[in-house]
């Protein structure tokens, strides 16, 4: 629920169930909870000004977050990966140190896997995010449609799409702590995954 696009098993997806994933992740909590929160940082530092403040102001942002992340889950979810054939889910390590895990997390915005588990550059998440600003300069405030804060905004998003990559990357762990295991993706989910040995190591060969 909170977290649709963790990965469960290594199968591809059909166009229709990257449609289905697009639209959960448009409605899903953190996404919802996502969009509250920045739009109150955005009213407390008068980001938008052209939506003014007060409630108005506040739906304003809420509604135009809302909008572009619905964009973004359209473009980077949905439709770039039907085209190109990738797979749009996070994988998770969970196996490795904190900084490997760290590490893979902030290369899974810009490395993805393909529907046969191929790994290319993340296509699909990068362009469904330029997409997704670009579309918002037909709802922003007329000073917001420039090239230069188009930009400004997509770089905003990945620094954005790397936290959220390290806090996924860690979902299931804290799931897993809390013996809540309906929701944590299966062990190894990723093909780079190594399970940790467990008990005495094995004698040498002769």
């Amino acid at each position: 629920m909170f977290f649709p696009e963790l990965a469960f098993n290594r199968g591809p997806l059909s166009t229709g169930k990257k449609l289905e994933l697009a639209v959960d992740e448009t409605i899903a909590p953190s996404r919802v909870l996502g969009s509250a929160f920045t739009a109150g940082v955005g009213q407390a530092r008068d980001a938008l000004p052209g939506y003014g403040q007060e409630w108005v102001g506040y739906g304003k942002r809420f509604s135009s977050s809302m909008a572009s992340n619905a964009s973004s889950h359209l473009f980077g979810t949905f439709l770039l990966p039907s085209m190109l054939h990738q797979d749009p889910r996070y994988f998770v390590k969970l196996y490795g140190t904190p900084a490997q895990r760290v590490a893979y997390a902030i290369r899974r915005v810009v490395v993805t896997r393909t529907d046969t588990g191929d790994e290319v550059p993340n296509w699909s998440g990068t362009l469904g995010g330029l997409m997704a600003e670009a579309l918002a300069n037909s709802y922003l405030p007329s000073d917001e449609r420039t090239a230069d804060k188009t930009f400004s905004r997509f770089g905003i998003r990945i620094g954005f799409g790397i936290v959220n990559n390290v806090v996924r990357e860690y979902w299931p762990t804290i799931f897993k702590s809390l013996r809540v295991s309906k929701i944590v993706p299966s062990v190894g989910s990723d093909p780079g995954t190594v399970r940790p040995p467990v008990g005495p190591p094995s004698p040498p060969k002769s």
